[in-house]
């Protein structure tokens, strides 16, 4: 799937304002054209809240480890809201064309190690567009 010139631009400016390459960018692209496409852009957004929240958690959680204190509530939050960012995944894809859909499911959507690198990975990246709101930018 091609990505509008609108999103390119911004992947282009948003890897620029993070200081950055994303490995991701295609995907958030689609998601980002899939959410104009189907008047789903307060989900996208959510998303990028989502994303914000759980790469800052992810950090807390890496640095104070299972002994320390809060962990297990911590723990708890950080798992409800990896169920809701894959939700808001899942919706966004849902109506898409198979070729923009499987290679997101199956790349970020699996239940498994490998895939929940990658979709934390990309979480990462997605919290840079709610970096990039927060800065008064607006998106495409």
């Amino acid at each position: 799937m091609t990505l509008r010139t609108e999103t390119r631009q911004f992947l282009t400016d948003l890897q620029k304002f993070a200081g950055r390459l994303f490995v991701h960018k295609e995907t958030i692209g689609q998601l980002l054209d899939q959410a104009h496409a189907h008047g789903t852009m307060q989900v996208f957004e959510d998303l990028a809240f989502l994303a914000k929240f759980l790469s800052k958690t992810f950090d807390i959680l890496q640095r104070i480890g299972p002994d320390g204190d809060g962990f297990m509530k911590i723990t708890a939050e950080f798992q409800s809201n990896v169920e809701k960012a894959n939700t808001l995944v899942k919706t966004l894809v849902k109506e898409s064309p198979d070729p923009v859909k499987q290679p997101i499911v199956e790349t970020f959507l699996r239940l498994d190690h490998e895939s929940m690198t990658a979709f934390m990975n990309l979480m990462r990246e997605l919290a840079w567009v709610k970096n990039w709101t927060v800065d008064g930018n607006p998106l495409p």
